[in-house]
């Protein structure tokens, strides 16, 4: 009788755990968070004090966007960056792999999407930036626009356009406050984010005339290779040659700076003249040294912040926009056991002796910016064209 009486309080036990397991299903994955934080966070008491206070944390989420919310509002208490929880669904986590592909031992990452920056927003998700040549740009997004619906459904940019690469899509935008939403037709496109933001950077390039001055212009959405890098380098060897003065806008998009960045505008590097046996004389500089302006704003981050750091201190560039990020640790990514990926800052950085984390960059010149229903306009992006030009002697 005891042996039976045993069995089904045994039994009972089972039962209760599969109850739980049903009735918790984010609460396993919670846990893997909270141990991961306790054992890998950069600071090892900070860690362990957070992870006491929220184990348990995912028990009630409802599903996984509730598990998102709960996850990352949990993981901002550490005030941290580099710091913050990317599901499957998220386009963050396509971002993410991309950047750390190797790392992650992924031998392809794609993602679909219409070549858009979006920011969520109280009033809903705009449109940050369009990608040059893009699947939004062709079909005449501008930024400002207020995203509505995508086929008739609620947008939202986890699954709008996860079934419709290469399909045209019907998509609505809001671009004036209040007025009749406009139908637009775009073609997402699959891509992989690195090679969709290289090819970003490089169809940005533009040569513009301000006040009499040629000022040449590129915006470096990622930095998170030497592609990035080498890209500008080679528009200011080539297309940019003749300009008087450069914009590199660092806003938005993703860190990843090498210090080596600095030396594409440092004077110290030797300036090359090679004569032929005809007589013909060749330069070549290999860093640029006419006026510079870098665009940056509150999400200027990670090692754009250092260079934009750098070159304030030495007086390399003149800084327009608004004070970057202060988001200066070193952080990567956890894989989760489900394939969710936890980015956690796991070192501290100092710039130059200085700490940047936090703090961030303040700029020369503030610009503030003014997003929704914005039709395309870009004070920002004017202010430090003209910057630049104002700064070209003579």
């Amino acid at each position: 009788m005891a042996v039976r009486t045993a069995r089904w309080w045994g039994v009972g036990l089972f039962l209760a755990g599969s109850v739980q397991a049903a009735t918790a299903p984010y609460a396993k994955q919670g846990d893997e968070i909270v141990t991961l934080v306790r054992t890998r966070f950069l600071d090892a008491a900070k860690g362990t004090a957070w992870a006491d206070a929220h184990q348990g944390y995912a028990a009630d989420a409802k599903d996984v966007e509730d598990f998102t919310r709960r996850t990352n509002a949990a993981l901002a208490e550490l005030k941290a960056s580099h710091t913050a929880y990317y599901p499957k669904q998220s386009p963050g986590h396509a971002e993410v792999s991309a950047i750390f592909q190797a790392f992650l031992k992924q031998k392809k990452v794609e993602a679909t999407g219409i070549g858009v920056d979006v920011v969520e927003t109280p009033d809903g998700f705009f449109v940050r930036h369009v990608f040059t040549d893009g699947p939004s740009a062709k079909a005449g997004l501008l930024r400002g626009d207020r995203l509505v619906t995508v086929e008739g459904k609620p947008f939202h940019p986890w699954h709008a356009f996860t079934t419709r690469a290469g399909r045209p899509t019907r998509l609505t935008v809001e671009r004036v406050k209040g007025a009749e939403p406009l139908s637009l037709t775009v073609t997402p496109h699959r891509v992989n984010p690195r090679q969709e933001w290289l090819a970003f950077q490089k169809a940005s390039g533009q040569v513009v005339e301000r006040q009499g001055r040629r000022v040449a212009y590129q915006h470096v959405y990622a930095c998170t290779g030497e592609e990035y890098q080498q890209a500008l380098e080679e528009a200011l060897q080539d297309a940019f040659a003749d300009a008087d003065a450069l914009v590199v806008d660092f806003r938005d998009g993703w860190g990843g700076c090498n210090p080596s960045f600095v030396n594409l505008f440092n004077p110290q590097v030797p300036r090359l003249i090679s004569t032929g046996r005809d007589g013909k004389t060749h330069a070549f500089a290999p860093s640029w040294r006419k006026p510079v302006v870098l665009l940056v704003n509150g999400n200027s981050r990670s090692g754009k912040e250092l260079v934009a750091f750098t070159m304030k201190r030495h007086r390399l560039a003149t800084l327009v926009g608004q004070r970057t990020a202060g988001a200066v640790l070193g952080g990567g990514p956890q894989k989760l056991a489900n394939g969710d990926l936890l980015y956690l800052a796991v070192m501290d950085v100092t710039v130059d002796g200085e700490r940047l984390e936090g703090v961030g960059v303040p700029v020369d010149v503030e610009v503030p910016d003014a997003l929704p229903y914005a039709a395309g306009a870009d004070p920002q992006k004017e202010k430090a064209l003209n910057v630049a030009s104002s700064l070209v002697k003579g």
